[in-house]
């Protein structure tokens, strides 16, 4: 019996594997961010997800977009450290599989999972089903990378492959079963 809503993670990152520059710098993004949301799927995304769950490090950047691009969806916030809401978003703490756990007890079916940290943890727990990256054809030699040695063995399928007219190619993976 399922007692977790279905986790799917769409990240962007560099060819050699950072989804942040040099002090968590996404400027680098910026000349690839021509491609429609439709083209992307995170319009399709949005529409599927009934639940965004976010590390604070992500949150703290999405306040600077100057507009809350997550209205009408379920956000937490996974923190240590919460500030004043500003809309209707939550602040949560705890190990990860517990908080996905009342996730799902409110009622949470499909969480799209972002922040690096929150990412790796939920990498490392085989907690996702879908993967979807979206690789930006730059190297950027150092910053945050996605991926560490702490991440366990799993397989993944590639659902789907495509290029955007940005140069950005995108892989949806989804988790192998029983491997």
């Amino acid at each position: 019996m399922m007692t977790r809503p279905n986790i799917t993670v769409f990240l962007a990152l560099s060819l050699d594997g950072f989804i942040a520059g040099e002090a968590n710098s996404l400027d680098w993004l910026t000349p690839y961010s021509s491609d429609p949301p439709d083209d992307t799927g995170f319009n399709a995304l949005m529409e599927h997800s009934d639940t965004l769950l976010m590390g604070r490090n992500t949150y703290d950047a999405v306040m600077g977009f100057g507009v809350w691009p997550y209205e009408g969806l379920r956000v937490r916030v996974m923190t240590h450290n919460p500030v004043e809401p500003r809309y209707q978003e939550q602040f949560v703490s705890g190990e990860l599989r517990q908080v996905l756990a009342e996730l799902w007890d409110e009622g949470a079916r499909h969480v799209y999972l972002d922040g690096g940290n929150l990412v790796r943890q939920a990498l490392q727990a085989d907690l996702v089903d879908t993967l979807t990256l979206s690789r930006v054809p730059v190297l950027l030699g150092k910053g945050i990378p996605l991926f560490g040695a702490d991440i366990p063995v799993s397989h993944w399928h590639p659902a789907q492959v495509k290029t955007l007219p940005s140069g950005i190619v995108q892989v949806s993976y989804q988790r192998e079963q029983g491997l």
